[in-house]
Parts: structure tokens; sequence; C-alpha cells
């Protein structure tokens, strides 16, 4: 593994449709030793663990220009709509939503990763290092699933057509 491969897997832990269910197993195929896929699955969860921070910032910017007054009106009522009815929904479910939110990042489904869970936080109006702490404990839920299933997959593989 080489420091291409570093850059592809951060960049694929990184981006919102592959994130840890891409990074992972490109990872995991690209080691040439248990050393080098260490390495590979650490990069792939520290580089999607700093998904939620990028995430909000982005939110807080489209927050700001959507309520600037160089949006039209029903655009930023529209939008006020369904943050309020976020809060309103969130206010219900306060005390199970963060569990929610880890399981759901945790998940390894498409649309279910950090990106996908920061904006749910934000749009439910929940509290930030709580949700921040939550996206974060499912990164690892789906990474831990993510390296299971990919190296069961490889084992089985090995043994239908190495055998």
């Amino acid at each position: 593994m080489n420091s291409v491969d570093l850059i592809i897997i951060a960049l694929l832990a990184f981006m919102p449709i592959s994130e840890i269910r891409g990074a992972i197993p490109y990872a995991m195929y690209r080691a040439d030793s248990l050393f080098h896929e260490i390495i590979g699955i650490s990069v792939s969860i520290a580089f999607n663990m700093l998904v939620p921070f990028a995430a909000f910032f982005i939110l807080d910017l489209l927050d700001k220009l959507i309520k600037s007054k160089h949006v039209p009106v029903f655009l930023k009522k529209a939008y006020l709509w369904l943050i309020n009815l976020g809060v309103k929904r969130s206010l219900k479910l306060r005390k199970t939503s963060y569990i929610a939110l880890a399981l759901f990042v945790g998940v390894p489904l498409p649309l279910t990763g950090a990106w996908t869970g920061t904006l749910v936080s934000f749009v439910l109006g929940l509290d930030r290092r709580k949700s921040i702490i939550a996206i974060e404990i499912g990164v690892l839920i789906a990474s831990v699933i993510v390296a299971i299933v990919t190296y069961t997959g490889i084992e089985v593989l090995k043994r239908i057509f190495l055998s």
C-alpha cells in the first residue's frame, strides 16, 4: 500500500456516498499485510469521523445563505417550515434520538452514513455535541460491520476460487 492508496482511502471515507462502506473494502483489498490493512482501516475511520464537523460547517453556511435577503421568500418559508417541523418532531423523541442516530449511522446501508446522520441531526435541531458523539459511535459500529463482512467475503471467495 502506498501514499496514493491512503489518499484514495481518505477520500472514499470522506465522500458522502462511499464513506466507510467504500473505504474499508478498498483498504482491505489494497493491503499487502496485516499492518497495512490496520493502517488503511484506521485512515478510513479517522476521515469518516471528520464528516460531522465538515457537514455542520457546510449546513451552517447554507442556513445563513438561505436566511439572507438574496434568497426568494418562498424558499425561505419552505426551509423554515422544514426546520420547524424537524424541531417539533424531535421534541417527542429527545431522549431516544441520540441512540437512534447512532444506530442509523451504524447500519452500513446506502444513505445511512455520517453525512446523512449530520443532516438529520441538523434538521431535528439536536444538540451538536451529543449528535457528534452519536454519529462517531455510529461510524465505529458501521466500521466493525463493514470490516467483518468484507473479511468474511474475501475468505469465502478465497475458499471458492483458490481451493
